[in-house]
């Protein structure tokens, strides 16, 4: 191991010092690092997609899958068991050009490696002359991880080795699964692309040549296609979500670090939020323990849980296939995607205040007192989440005005008690307020500024559209 260490430390020399010249200076840092790469890569995949149709459509939906779990789950899991120091931090006469950044990160494998050498494969597969560019340029970005002094010269190579084992893995994985459970999950969709690596073929109609006649009405509607396949990805938007909560890229944010304190010290409230998100991450770091995966494990779950209630209730009262999209919306969505990955109040609320909106609609469509109860329970689970939650009362009351066939519901106990619920979940913020002289009404009415005169003012409203259009996403 000294020998094979020497070697590497003389080779990382060669390129970071002997080859040291004016024009790689220049040129290294852009292949490792440009402004340019992405604002080009949406334009280059659309280009794909308009030239190659399904082939293109594949191509990079195998590239976008190689390369974010590969590098979550992979790279990240074996630089943090390697641990292996960047030169610049070993080395004293290791150079580093300007315009490089000095990250904190291990350095076995190299990650734009690993990347780039996955790219390739999935691209040499599904277009044979893609090689001629890619492999000059995956080894030009490897080759510039070394002069910049970022990564040896044997953390690029295992970075190559591993990202084109992952993406083969990914790409003919997904093609074993395909064959075996697509026909029998998707065969509508089966009989129009029976390999995934070969977009042209195509498959004689299930049931019509080798199939009894009796078997062609057992094959499951395209609605249940749908059904499914937005069940597929909730699952696989879920497994990446946790695979990049359990990576440890980000460290917890303010709301995070305070609220995970407050889960050491369970109690019936706190000074500025209702205690359920206390109990959550006691839940979450009871099961994985102190770290960022145990605070945020409930994140992902309550987005999963979320799709899926958003999916079912769409197949029930507007269509499944349009509740495909929605999930693929919501999943795309910045805001949503935060909240799926940051454990504060806000996934607590959104869910408890969908489940309210469903269990409510049921309630009115069925007149039932059992799903107005369910409502109640899921406002009151809303209010001990974020105290916003109130307004849906509001949001009710709107409803029941607009619509006059629900208003009969106003002449039933359901909503009454749906409120008594509510009402009975609100005791546990109550109690500790009246024991803690009400510090959290003094406290939201100072950040409220209601111990101010109002005066109105547009010197916010700049920041508040800029930021709502860039979190929602109007593409």
């Amino acid at each position: 191991m000294t020998w094979l260490e020497s070697l590497d430390v003389g080779f990382f020399r060669l390129i970071n010092l002997t080859l040291s010249n004016p024009v790689f200076d220049r040129v290294m840092p852009f292949l490792s690092n440009n402004k340019f790469f992405m604002p080009v890569l949406p334009v280059v995949a659309a280009l794909v997609i308009w030239k190659w149709r399904r082939r293109g459509v594949l191509c990079l939906f195998f590239v976008v899958l190689a390369v974010a779990l590969g590098d979550s789950l992979v790279v990240n899991t074996v630089k943090h068991a390697v641990a292996r120091p960047r030169p610049f931090k070993t080395l004293a006469d290791a150079r580093v050009p300007a315009g490089i950044g000095k990250g904190d990160s291990f350095a076995m494998p190299s990650s734009h490696a690993s990347s780039w050498f996955a790219m390739t494969l999935v691209a040499f597969v599904y277009f044979r002359r893609s090689a001629r560019v890619m492999l000059p340029l995956a080894c030009g970005v490897g080759f510039s991880r070394v002069y910049n002094g970022v990564h040896y010269p044997s953390d690029v190579l295992v970075g190559a080795i591993i990202g084109t084992g992952y993406a083969a893995a990914v790409i003919y994985g997904a093609q074993a699964l395909w064959q075996s459970a697509g026909r029998r999950w998707f065969p509508l969709w089966w009989e129009k692309l029976p390999s995934p690596l070969d977009p042209d073929m195509r498959a004689a109609p299930v049931g019509v040549v080798s199939d009894p006649p009796a078997t062609v009405h057992l094959q499951p509607s395209i609605d249940q296609h749908w059904l499914r396949f937005g069940y597929v990805i909730i699952a696989v938007l879920f497994l990446f979500r946790l695979g990049y909560i359990a990576g440890g890229r980000i460290e917890l944010s303010e709301d995070e670090a305070y609220q995970w304190l407050w889960s050491k010290h369970l109690a019936l409230s706190y000074y500025s939020k209702p205690p359920l998100i206390a109990f959550t991450q006691f839940l979450g770091t009871s099961i994985w323990g102190d770290r960022e995966l145990g605070v945020r494990f409930f994140s992902p779950v309550i987005a999963a849980v979320l799709s899926g209630l958003l999916l079912r209730f769409f197949e029930r009262e507007v269509g499944i296939r349009a509740g495909f999209w929605l999930v693929v919306i919501a999943g795309t969505t910045p805001l949503m995607s935060v909240g799926a990955t940051l454990m504060t109040i806000d996934p607590l609320s959104v869910l408890f205040w969908t489940a309210a909106m469903i269990s409510g609609w049921r309630a009115v469509q069925l007149d039932s007192t059992r799903h107005w109860l369910w409502t109640g329970v899921w406002m009151g689970l809303g209010f001990l989440s974020k105290y916003t939650a109130l307004f849906q009362w509001l949001c009710w009351a709107v409803f029941f005005v607009l619509w006059k066939p629900a208003r009969i519901q106003l002449r039933r106990p359901g909503p009454y008690l749906a409120l008594l619920v509510n009402a009975l979940c609100t005791l546990p913020v109550l109690i500790w307020n009246a024991r803690h002289d009400w510090i959290t009404v003094t406290h939201l009415e100072g950040r409220a500024g209601l111990d101010r005169a109002w005066v109105p003012t547009l010197r916010f409203l700049g920041d508040f559209v800029g930021a709502e259009f860039g979190l929602l996403n109007p593409v």
